[in-house]
């Protein structure tokens, strides 16, 4: 498999380097020579049309948005017409990829979450979004800057953003209310977090807090702080963890305080007991809980069934307001097979520009609770509308256009990611369940990744 690794660090290599202050810089994609060359002329001269496939992880509504924009990309040209294939999660859409890998069953275009980017690079199996917007000269200052830098590794877009969403508070403004803290100001920080976790409690809720890992990562980005090596692995492969510092252990132990003096009850982010947070505050154990932007619709209109809660939305609460960080973004990419045809690789790539282009960001965004990922879909007709019924909707594109721009906001690219949060959540658990220090508790969870990082690499050759 050493080819594997030969591709990566041709990745890497391609194009562009990070500042001195860490900041990705603006690279010109025609700096990045060593991209292969996407085959735009091979759809022009194909005859007919040219059928693709889209391997989605969308469902319930969001799949019925999906599909009213890929039947509008259907209906508005000739050349190209996408099937959908739904999946029933991205796990699934990532397995079922890895067997077609073998079986030679694979998309046009997939829909990959994030913690996949550099398993797929790994693949060798696709092709660099980037050489597609440099053969059509395609511009991206419209775009919010860390959507787009999520799935850009050392200034090379692998996969283009599509369904984009960042953690938000979601609370009970009739629980707030009850506790005497103002249902109109829910915690803008941790050490907030905490208090009004008390107060909660006091009154007769508390804090539904399910272990999701995205969590502990987002707040270290609030703090712009590097969970990984390599400027977050965007600059070169990661090879292991470096979050074990003062804000990890300030966020730990906060967290850890709040479940020991039962101010926050915890559940898993997976498995039967995962909406157990959001239940919780329908039934009244819970005043607030943080879950993603991307099930707001969802959850509103749960929750909206219970007479007892009026929804509250707010920012994630950031680790501390001296410091000047911002909200890493999560959700999925969308990646172009280079195992198909040159004219369909092609077609996939005409696709992704329309499903990204601003109106049907705006569709996407005002039908599902994803993030709009252009400025210009928030002017829309769509959006205006959404945000002046529905305020809620905007705050999570407000908080990921704020902040600063930087290889620890935009997230992380490692190997064995879903591993490494796995490795993470059970050091969680530990903490939560036993006497083990929050410092303890974080040197265990980075030897854990270090060790899953590094037997990832190895398997690479």
């Amino acid at each position: 498999m050493a080819g594997l690794a030969l591709l990566a660090s041709s990745v890497m290599a391609m194009a562009g380097a990070v500042t001195a202050a860490g900041e990705l810089a603006a690279t010109p994609a025609s700096a990045a020579t060593k991209l292969p060359s996407c085959p735009m002329s091979a759809l022009k001269k194909a005859k007919g049309t040219v059928n693709i496939t889209f391997w989605n992880s969308m469902v319930r509504a969001n799949a019925t948005t999906l599909s009213s924009i890929t039947n509008a990309f259907n209906s508005s040209q000739s050349k190209v017409h996408v099937t959908l294939v739904d999946q029933a999660s991205y796990d699934d859409t990532w397995q079922k990829y890895e067997a077609g890998l073998t079986s030679g069953q694979l998309p046009d275009v997939v829909q990959l979450e994030d913690q996949r980017t550099q398993e797929a690079v790994d693949t060798q199996s696709f092709l660099p979004v980037q050489s597609c917007m440099n053969a059509t000269h395609y511009a991206t200052s419209d775009f919010l800057a860390r959507a787009l830098a999520y799935w850009n590794v050392n200034h090379v877009q692998i996969a283009m953003p599509f369904a984009v969403s960042t953690p938000i508070v979601y609370y009970n403004e009739n629980s707030f209310t009850k506790a005497g803290l103002n249902p109109a100001d829910p915690p803008l920080t941790l050490p907030q977090l905490v208090s009004d976790a008390k107060a909660l409690k006091t009154s007769g809720s508390g804090v539904g807090l399910v272990l999701d890992p995205w969590h502990l990562e987002t707040w270290l980005a609030t703090a712009n702080t590097l969970f990984v090596n390599q400027n977050n692995g965007r600059s070169g492969r990661a090879t292991k963890a470096i979050f074990d510092g003062p804000n990890a252990k300030t966020i730990f132990t906060d967290l850890d305080a709040m479940v020991k003096s039962g101010d926050a009850v915890t559940n898993p982010s997976t498995g039967p007991d995962e909406y157990d947070n959001l239940l919780g505050i329908g039934n009244g154990k819970y005043g607030l809980t943080i879950d993603s932007s991307a099930d707001l619709g969802t959850i509103s209109g749960l929750l909206g069934n219970y007479p007892n809660v009026k929804l509250g939305v707010g920012a994630f609460p950031i680790l501390s307001s001296k410091i000047k960080g911002g909200i890493e973004p999560g959700g999925s990419g969308v990646y172009i097979s280079n195992k198909v045809p040159a004219a369909e690789q092609a077609a996939a790539w005409t696709y992704i520009e329309f499903i990204d282009n601003t109106q049907s960001q705006a569709t996407w965004a005002a039908g599902t609770g994803y993030i709009p990922i252009r400025k210009s879909s928030t002017t829309t007709s769509t959006i205006q509308h959404l945000w002046a019924t529905s305020p809620d909707y905007k705050v999570a594109y407000t908080q990921l256009l704020g902040g600063v721009n930087d290889p620890a906001t935009a997230g992380s690219v490692i190997g064995p990611y879903a591993d490494v949060r796995t490795d993470i959540l059970t050091a969680e658990e530990n903490m939560f369940t036993t006497n083990t220090s929050p410092s303890a508790t974080l040197a265990a969870a980075q030897k854990a990744v270090d060790s899953t990082i590094s037997q990832y690499n190895q398997r690479l050759g």
